[in-house]
């Protein structure tokens, strides 16, 4: 009841408003007419859709009409107006009863309107939308196809691509497009398959408008235009999706039929739909085959491209969905054209980084290891890289197979190839190492080494031990690794190293020592600039200069800086230079160093590579400090294959800079004193060849080495006495009385070994033998060892100190070039990387002292003829109790044999009895001495050999001369024994 009153009150309302208007001869001012509007507003909204009420509207808009409101430049009214005939329309519907005319100023007004919606922020913007809203709502604007308002249907097109923003709500979206979509829906009803011409004096289609703003954002644009043409596209009907399918497929198969601009653009539009409706393109995408078959190679470039943008979409399962045409695209990586076959890397590298486990994925890396050895150098360097990305995505989702072979391309023919290969295998194993901390996998640590092996490339500045030192400093681990991390890397690379992996390791390292060393030599040289001449001076700045140039990539450069260097008279930048030396790990030191010469100097450049050589940033004190505990305190590594290769990377490490050792000799210590420990071998080899070269006492590790000696193998007694040699100095020789009583103790057991051969127990007598060989050899290893000893003390006496205090590092690189590999029984021969040459091992007669060698033969003599005396008396002894034991059978005959064996051993080997005993029983004590002069009376008489004696006594015999005698005497007793 309510209702109806309100609507007759309504009637009356409009009715007054009409007579009102229609009497006014002219408009009324802006303030009446905007109240008479709003009334007219409120009262037209309170009506039903009747066509009985155009009596009672029809004043009123006919005033409207006649007083020229359509065209009214307030804004305030225009709105007014436009939402009033709306609302006339929407109560008349459908036919309101317009003339043509008047329908066309309506659209124009309303058009103006939505033109203005642009403007997000005004104060009518919310009354524009409103007004939007109910049009769309309505779908009045299809009536412009019925009064041939075509052109305005396309302006309005226009209108709404040029006023939507990205900052637009959803519903003015929704909107527009909705009013776009039911025209074209009712166009196409009227003309089947023909939108895209309304009448011939409009040449520009409306689907043109849609798909041209459609491709706005793939070119860079700004603002809501793609969004609307997205949605207008998603809320077509099927008859619109065919139009668009057909016109598509047409580019694809026949382009040169298609008369509209569009077609030069096609791809583009059909990724573009593919993102926001891929349902549409099901029947297009299978057609994309027939340009992958093509001849043309552009065209297969293109279809190409498209492919890699749509595998590139998250979601997107085309390997899945269009099989043939995935079988297709998989063979362009055999494509005759180069360029086709990039094009064919990069979509693989898409496909695979959308779905990794997909469908498919297989197969691409199975291509893309194809194309690693790709005739084509490009192709190669693409596929490296893409290979390297793709591991990248998901650390070990690669096979190792592929791994190792992008490896490979490190000794490609191309030196692009290896340049792209070692940056992306670099970035590869710093993604491995943030990525995997605790986890090691085997063919992530074949990287290093495999760049460790271009130290051998002669042909590239970049891979030479100049470049790859920085390479192992700066780029190989990534900034936030720690310390022990990357210690846990090396150890485990150290298992996988060869010889010529040591080998480049060293050559980095040693060229680093050398420029450290040749750079304080220089600085030193300043400092004592008054001292020195001038010619003098620039002589050795030359020559140093030249050394150190020698040692970068590019010497002829880093010479001219050098002397730029040079000409620099400020004495912070070189004091700086020596802290970099002196503290080794200074890092605040650089940076202060690179601040003061400012990164706009010609010298900043050259000056971040050289204090980068001058830092210990491959290896410092804190790696040894871990590789020392990883040795004593990780019980995993005593039963697997790292058993000896930490103690490999240990002996490079400390072979360059034996300091940083320094704050390591308690563990080091340690290390020694561990017995369950498998590889003592090792160790007491890197002690035997590094000793004269670390700060550890012969005191700390003499009892270590000394039961080595006694108790270990052949092989480790030699590396013993090796060991105690090189670390023996001036101080502590003191141990030679020690090792004089030992060889007495060794005597004895000689002696026990001569007796034991008159016996039934062989096996008894051949380790006897063995000892007595052992110690003659360990024995001639030490003699040597201190003869290389005193040789290394001479030659150091001359050492130039450089700033009043030497350094351990620069002692060793002087000093250190005779180092004892007693395993091989020969001295190291100098690589082409080692920075001084190697020097002959002394022989025993070329500077011993002659008491020493008198001695000893006196009393090898004394002690053997000792034995002999001792012999004779019990092969006697053994004679009359076989005489009184002629019963025992068997028993009496085999002891008959060992006498007369014995007693022809005791007279015509008594000389080589003599030899084999002149190296052991050089060091005994004066008691022994005395013992064996009283028994040598006795032994005189039955054996005169007083004229050999005198002979022996004025020659030198060498000891290798005695060893030889001693082996000819254990092959002969070897012999009779078998016998």
């Amino acid at each position: 009841m309510a209702a109806a009153e309100s609507e007759a009150e309504a009637q009356q309302l409009i009715s007054r408003l009409g007579k009102q208007l229609k009497a006014s001869k002219t408009c009324p001012n802006k303030d009446s007419l905007v109240k008479l509007l709003k009334e007219a507003v409120i009262a037209l909204g309170k009506f039903k859709q009747l066509k009985s009420l155009n009596s009672v509207i029809q004043p009123l808009s006919d005033s409207l009409v006649k007083h020229g409101m359509l065209q009214h430049k307030d804004k305030d009214i225009r709105i007014l107006v436009a939402t009033c005939f709306c609302e006339i329309i929407r109560v008349l519907a459908p036919d309101p009863g317009f003339s043509d005319d008047v329908f066309r100023d309506i659209f124009k007004l309303l058009q103006s309107i939505f033109a203005e919606t642009g403007d997000y922020k005004s104060p009518y913007f919310s009354r524009r939308v409103k007004l939007l809203e109910t049009v769309a709502k309505l779908n009045f604007c299809v009536l412009m196809l019925d009064v041939g308002c075509e052109d305005l249907i396309l302006k309005m097109f226009k209108i709404f691509f040029s006023a939507v923003r990205e900052q637009h709500p959803q519903s003015v979206i929704n909107a527009m497009s909705s009013i776009m979509a039911r025209i074209l829906e009712d166009k196409l009803e009227e003309k089947d398959l023909e939108p895209l011409i309304f009448q011939e004096k409009f040449s520009e289609p409306l689907l043109d408008v849609i798909l041209q703003n459609l491709l706005k954002e793939s070119k860079g644009g700004s603002g809501g235009f793609a969004r609307l043409a997205v949605s207008v596209i998603q809320n077509c009907n099927e008859k619109l999706e065919r139009c668009i399918c057909t016109f598509l497929r047409s580019c694809i198969l026949n382009r040169e039929s298609i008369g509209s601009e569009l077609k030069e653009w096609y791809h583009d539009i059909l990724y573009e739909i593919f993102q926001s409706a891929p349902q549409m393109l099901v029947s297009v995408i299978p057609s994309l085959s027939h340009e992958l078959l093509t001849d043309q190679v552009d065209v297969r470039i293109k279809a190409l491209n498209l492919l890699r943008k749509c595998f590139s979409l998250p979601g997107h399962k085309i390997a899945e969905e269009y099989h043939n045409l995935f079988m297709d695209f998989l063979n362009r990586f055999t494509d005759k054209s180069a360029e086709v076959r990039l094009c064919a890397l990069s979509c693989g590298k898409a496909l695979y980084a959308n779905n990794p486990s997909g469908t498919g994925s297989s197969q691409i890396l199975t291509e893309l290891e194809s194309r690693l050895l790709d005739f084509d150098d490009r192709v190669r360097m693409q596929a490296v890289s893409i290979v390297c990305d793709v591991s990248r995505l998901q650390i070990g989702s690669v096979t190792n197979e592929l791994i190792s072979q992008v490896a490979d391309r490190l000794r490609d023919k191309k030196v692009s190839v290896r340049k792209k290969a070692l940056q992306k295998l670099l970035e590869l194993y710093q993604d491995y190492c943030t990525k995997c901390v605790g986890d090691i996998k085997m063919h992530f640590e074949q990287i290093p080494c495999k760049i460790l092996m271009l130290c051998y490339d002669k042909d590239c500045k970049e891979f030479r031990p100049q470049s790859l030192e920085y390479v192992l400093a700066e780029d190989l681990f990534p900034v936030s690794l720690s310390v022990e991390e990357r210690t846990n890397h090396w150890i485990f690379l150290s298992s996988l190293f060869t010889p010529l992996h040591v080998k480049a390791l060293n050559a980095i390292l040693s060229q680093k020592r050398r420029l450290r060393n040749a750079l304080q030599a220089y600085l030193h040289l300043r400092v004592n600039e008054e001292e020195i001449g001038s010619d003098e001076m620039e002589r050795n700045t030359k020559a140093l200069f030249k050394k150190m140039s020698a040692l970068f990539p590019d010497p002829a450069e880093a010479e001219e800086c050098f002397y730029e260097l040079n000409q620099i008279n400020d004495d912070d930048i070189f004091k700086m230079l020596a802290d970099l030396i002196n503290v080794g790990d200074a890092l605040s030191t650089r940076d202060n160093l690179l601040r003061k010469i400012g990164d706009q100097s010609p010298l900043f450049e050259f000056l971040r590579l050289l204090s980068s050589k001058c830092l210990l940033n491959i290896f410092s004190s804190r790696h040894v400090s871990y590789i020392l505990d990883h040795l004593t305190f990780d019980t995993s590594v005593r039963h697997t294959k790292l058993d000896y290769s930490p103690l490999l990377l240990l002996s490079a490490i400390i072979s360059a800079f034996p300091s940083l050792l320094r704050s390591s000799e308690e563990k080091f210590r340690q290390l020694l004193a561990d017995k369950d420990i498998p590889f003592n071998e090792q160790l007491i080899q890197f002690l035997a060849k590094e000793g004269s070269n670390i700060s550890i006492r012969l005191s700390d590790c003499y009892n270590f080495l000394e039961r080595v000696r006694l108790e270990g193998t052949q092989a480790e007694a030699k590396l013993a006495v090796s060991a105690i040699a090189a670390l023996s100095d001036s101080s502590e020789q003191v141990i030679v009385p020690n090792l004089c009583k030992t060889s007495c103790t060794i005597k004895k057991h000689s002696e026990q070994c001569l007796k034991s051969s008159l016996t039934t127990d062989a096996n008894k007598s051949a380790n006897l033998n063995l000892t007595l060989s052992k110690s003659a050899d360990a024995s001639r290893i030490w003699i040597e060892g201190l003869q290389k000893t005193s040789h290394q003390e001479v030659h150091s006496a001359g050492t130039v100190e450089v700033g009043n205090e030497s350094s351990v590092d620069n002692q060793h690189e002087i000093h250190a070039s005779v180092i004892s590999e007693s395993i091989m029984g020969k001295e190291r021969v100098g690589s082409s990387c080692d920075s001084v040459a190697t020097k002959p091992a002394l022989g025993l007669n070329e500077d011993f002292p002659s008491c020493l060698q008198e001695r000893d033969m006196n009393m090898t003599y004394n002690s053997n003829t000792d034995k002999v005396a001792k012999l004779s008396t019990a092969n006697h002894k053994k004679a009359n109790l076989a005489k009184e034991n002629k019963d025992k059978g068997e028993a009496s005959d085999v002891e008959h044999q060992q006498m007369r064996a014995s007693t022809h051993y005791s007279n015509d080997g008594e000389n080589s009895s003599v030899h084999s005993k002149r190296e052991t029983s050089g060091a005994c004590d004066s008691d022994c001495e005395g013992n064996s002069l009283k028994k040598t009376k006795f032994f005189a008489e039955e054996i005169p050999l007083a004229e050999n004696t005198k002979k022996i006594r004025r020659s030198k015999v060498a000891a290798s001369k005695a060893i030889n005698v001693n082996k000819d005497m254990i092959a002969w007793r070897t012999r009779r024994q078998k016998v």
